[in-house]
Formats: structure tokens, C-alpha cells, sequence
């Protein structure tokens, strides 16, 4: 849209998370601490237009703007096609016995 012209453009992405808990006993939770976003660009531009093409892109990136503020998660579970209140049961169930 801004007529930015670059020849070449790598994108690095690194997040620092962690998760803490145990799957088996319904305790699991992964926070996540940061992410890194790294551009490298080739681009004859000034500096003033390079800098408001990564203003703008970054601005309307959709998965920047979900880590840069919480929103909530809504949505459904349906097994079966039926209606399941997840929430309604624990988080942790017996396993099943290894089959042999």
C-alpha cells in the first residue's frame, strides 16, 4: 500500500516460553515471557520509508497484536457434533491401560 519497494526480506521470530505442571495431573500451563521479532531487509528506500513500511506491518499484524495484549478465548468443544461444557469436568482422568 505504501509503495516500499525491498528486494529480499527474512523475518525471525524467537518466543521465550515455559510450561510447568504435568498433562497427568491435570496441572499443565505454559506462560509465555516474550517474543523477539527480528527483520532483515534489502532496500534501496530512505530510512523514513523503510521505517513506516515495518511501522505499518507490524501495526496491522494480527498475531503481534494478540501477544501484545490479552484477549479473551471464547469457543466450543463438540464431540460428535454435540455440545460439550468442558469446563464442567476435571481436568485430570484415570489413563487407560496399555493394550497388548
Amino acid at each position: 500500500m505504501l509503495k516500499v519497494d525491498f528486494s529480499d526480506a527474512r523475518v525471525k521470530v524467537r518466543g521465550d516460553w515455559t510450561s510447568e505442571g504435568s498433562v497427568l495431573a491435570g496441572t499443565v500451563t505454559s506462560t509465555c515471557h516474550g517474543i523477539e521479532v527480528e527483520i532483515d531487509l534489502e532496500s534501496e528506500e530512505t530510512p523514513n520509508r523503510v521505517a513506516a513500511l515495518v511501522h505499518n506491518a507490524r501495526g496491522g499484524c494480527y498475531a503481534e497484536a494478540l501477544v501484545r495484549q490479552p484477549v479473551p478465548i471464547t469457543g466450543g468443544v463438540k464431540p460428535n457434533g454435540d455440545a460439550l461444557d468442558y469446563e464442567a469436568y476435571p481436568s485430570k482422568i484415570d489413563r487407560r491401560p496399555l493394550s497388548g
